[in-house]
This record gives C-alpha cells, structure tokens and sequence, in this order.
C-alpha cells in the first residue's frame, strides 16, 4: 500500500485574506523554524494586504534568523504596516538568509527608510527590494511643504 506523501515545495500565498493576523503569523513562523530533513518548503511566502502588523515581522524575522538556510526565496508583505520593530527583525533576517532574493516590506515610513539603508548597506544578496511609503509619512509630508 502506497502511503500519501506530506512533502510541501512551493509558494503559499495568502495575500488578501482578511482572517490572517499576527497570531497567524506564528505559526507560519514554525514552518520557517523546522530543519528542512526531508525536502519540503515553501519558496514564496506572499502574505500582502493582510492584518498583520509589527508582530508578524517579528515571529517571521525570527524564524529566519533562527533558520538561516531556509530556501525561502521571495517574501511580501504589500499593503503590510511591520511598524518599527517587524521591519528590523526582517532586514536583519535578509541579512542572514542569502537564498531570500526578493522582498516587498510593505509599508515603510522615514525612519524605516533609514533603518533600510542602516542594515541593507553590505548586502550583497538581495536582488529586489520594493515597499511602499506609509500614509502616515505622505501626510506628514504634505503638512510641512
């Protein structure tokens, strides 16, 4: 008797799915964590145009950090606001995994501007790098022109 195999490889994508959070977040964060034994991954990780928030940026950073050999190759959070701490751990974790080649950080204000140029200044792997500018920061803008 053939057994089912429960082998995974290829992108998720869960873009625009009003249910996930940064509770969901974890436990994407638990499949990124697990040593790869028998082959299965997920490749494309597109969470966009979701609720989550700082925390998602923190429980994904972290597994990726914590597992940099991850074959993750594309990761997107568009429409995403990581805030301040989420977009750190995620650069720092762009750092570390060198098959993570493409990302969309979602939305970006100033200071996450700098933080980008901080961190990202010596990498040497990332091939693209997209974001979109907080709204916060176009009405701060707009306030003082």
């Amino acid at each position: 008797m053939k057994q089912s195999s429960s082998k995974f490889m290829g992108p998720l994508i869960l873009s625009k799915n009003s249910e996930l959070t940064d509770l969901s977040a974890l436990y994407i964060a638990e499949v990124l964590s697990k040593v790869d034994t028998d082959h299965s991954h997920i490749t494309k990780l597109k969470l966009s145009h979701t609720k989550m928030m700082d925390k998602a940026g923190l429980f994904i950073g972290e597994a990726l950090l914590n597992n940099p050999s991850y074959p993750l190759h594309k990761l997107e959070f568009k429409g995403v606001n990581l805030e301040e701490s989420g977009l750190h751990r995620i650069l720092e974790a762009i750092n570390a995994n060198k098959h993570l080649s493409q990302v969309h950080l979602g939305l970006v204000s100033d200071y996450g501007l700098q933080t980008m140029s901080e961190l990202l200044a010596s990498n040497t792997s990332l091939l693209k790098l997209e974001f979109s500018e907080s709204k916060l920061t176009l009405i701060i803008n707009k306030m003082f022109k």
